[in-house]
């Protein structure tokens, strides 16, 4: 397949580019500062490198003709600005014919009705909890909030598309089902992540799942 992938030069972006070159996908590295790319890495002669901003919807639209899937690695600080960053490459992408996304979100996407966590992450007063899923317990909740927020708009953002689609939570979870979609559980989280997600092109076993990638 060819695919874009948004913030390639970043961890995960650049465990998910490498991985979907070695798989024999064509792959277009969408990204604001290409020289943080690893060009000692033999597959960067593969790589189709574009420099650009993930919110200017039409240098997404250019870049991905062609495409058809796109990679969301990006990691905004939460919010607003996690929303129209989904929003942005999302609709960009779309405009170019792209149907199928995989979106990397976060543990503040994590909200699982029938198992122990039934509270959204900025409500735990659980430190244990929180430390168990990598989380600072003197990080501020207001900080924590705005971060969930981001993640669950961006999830509903593109469950409303009507697009194919996975939203991936990666986190330390250890125990019991973390979602009430899949869970995929990993021993090395960045170089797995992308592993998933390449594993899964062309496949589509994850479409219309909220898929936790989890260690242990």
């Amino acid at each position: 397949m060819k695919v874009i992938i948004f913030g390639a030069n970043g961890g995960l972006g650049q465990w998910t580019w490498k991985a979907a070159i070695s798989a024999g996908h064509e792959v277009v590295a969408f990204v604001r500062s290409p020289e943080k790319l690893d060009a000692t890495d033999p597959r960067h002669a593969s790589l189709t490198v574009v420099r650009g901003d993930v919110t200017d919807r039409g240098a997404v639209t250019e870049a991905a003709a062609g495409c058809e899937a796109a990679i969301n690695c990006t990691s905004p600080a939460g919010g607003n600005a996690t929303l129209e960053l989904a929003r942005a490459a999302v609709e960009g992408a779309a405009a170019a014919g792209v149907r199928t996304f995989y979106m990397v979100g976060g543990l503040g996407a994590l909200w699982a009705p029938g198992t122990k966590r039934e509270v959204l992450m900025q409500d735990w007063d659980d430190r244990d909890a929180m430390e168990a899923f990598g989380l600072n317990w003197s990080m501020p909740r207001e900080r924590i909030r705005d971060m969930t927020k981001g993640h669950l708009a961006s999830m509903a953002y593109l469950a409303g598309t009507g697009h194919a689609h996975t939203y991936l939570c990666p986190g330390l979870m250890v125990e019991g089902p973390a979602t009430e979609g899949r869970v995929v559980t990993l021993d090395e989280l960045g170089s797995d992540v992308a592993q998933v997600i390449v594993d899964d092109l062309g496949v589509g076993a994850l479409l219309g799942h909220r898929v936790s990638v989890a260690s242990g």
